[in-house]
Order: C-alpha cells, then structure tokens, then sequence
C-alpha cells in the first residue's frame, strides 16, 4: 500500500535541504563582507596617500625655510625658497604649479614659509569613498635670520 504523505512535507523538504547545503555560504559570506573590505582598503590607500602628500609638503617647507637663509633680501629668499619648493615638489608628480601657493614672510630675526597645496585634484582623495581630512594642506617653517 502507497503511504500518502502529507502537504507540508513538500515544502519543508526543500527547506531543510537547502538549510543543509553550505555549497554557496561562502560565496554570500563573502559577496556581503566584500563592500566592507573594499572600503578599508581604499580608506588605507586614501590615507596613506594623504600623510604622504602632507609629509612631502612639510619637508618642502622646511628645505624651503633652510635655503632662505643664504638670501640677502627679500626678493632673493623668495626665489630660493620657490626653487627649493619646485625641486621637492618634483617628486609629486600628480601636483601641477598653480596648486601650490608660497609665502615668505620676515619679522625680525625670523622668517616664515608658509606652504598651501591644493590636493583636491588628487586621484584617490577626490573619490569621496572615504571621508578624508580638509584637502587643502598648511604646513610652515620657521627659521632664524642672522644679522650680518
């Protein structure tokens, strides 16, 4: 004699086999934490990229400041800080002139490099996948000014 099974037992079955099958758990598992991984990932590579940027800019700051020094003038520490400041910034390529402003300023003894660069343009920190610092970067250095 066929036993009849009854009508729920239909639709269980497919549930408990498909509770059963970790075939595809990796797949979902990872298809949910990819999102995130991407994230910090590019929040990694966002930031790294921008302690890089405002290190370098610091450093031009500060060769700036330390070549000024041999200047008589005014004039002519200008233009020795803005040669320092093209050679260091040669080796950030993604920069062009007109994002970065220079400033000199003399008080005393003592004059200030004032160093602004606009990193909006940048690749990477103008994606906007990551929250990132203000995009434009301040750096100064200080340095005394011998009398003569």
């Amino acid at each position: 004699m066929v036993r009849a099974l009854p009508a729920f037992h239909i639709i269980v079955s497919p549930l408990q086999r498909l509770r059963q099958d970790r075939r595809a758990a990796a797949l979902i598992e990872f298809a949910l934490l990819l999102p995130m991984l991407l994230s910090l990932v590019m929040g990694v590579i966002c930031y790294g990229q921008y302690i890089w940027l405002a290190h370098s800019v610091q450093t031009a700051a500060n060769d700036a400041a330390r070549a000024i020094v041999a200047g008589m003038t005014a004039s002519e520490r200008l233009t020795l800080a803005r040669a320092a400041v093209a050679t260091d910034m040669a080796s950030v390529p993604e920069l062009r002139a007109n994002q970065i402003a220079l400033a000199v300023e003399e008080g005393g003894a003592r004059a200030t490099v004032k160093l602004r660069v606009d990193a909006r343009a940048l690749t990477l920190l103008s994606t906007g996948m990551v929250p990132l610092p203000e995009p434009i970067i301040e750096r100064r250095a200080v340095v005394a000014l011998s009398a003569l």
